[in-house]
């Protein structure tokens, strides 16, 4: 696994409509994305929110981070013509 990349952090907020969750980006948390994808040539980026352990009144009391996972290239799904099928265990 690679290094992890943070890239920002968020707070719940509470409002008369209910929880809110207000992101905050710097611009140099911009930069992290954009250099994450151009490296990867991705279209897409996910980042997760996480919640973070230790939380002061006033402050975030979230953090985000991209997610990298990828799949692994042995675990890619076989069509459904190539699957075995044994008509003995069917319950019918």
């Amino acid at each position: 696994m690679s290094e992890k990349i943070y890239c920002g952090n968020a707070k719940i907020v509470k409002t008369q409509f209910g929880e809110m969750t207000k992101i905050s980006l710097h611009k140099d948390d911009i930069n992290k994305i954009v250099k994450f994808m151009k490296e990867g040539n991705l279209d897409w980026c996910n980042i997760v929110i996480k919640e973070k352990q230790n939380k002061t009144d006033g402050k975030p009391t979230h953090y985000l981070e991209i997610d990298d996972w990828k799949p692994t290239p042995d675990a890619t799904p076989q069509p459904a013509s190539e699957v075995q099928q044994d008509d003995d265990n069917l319950p019918f």
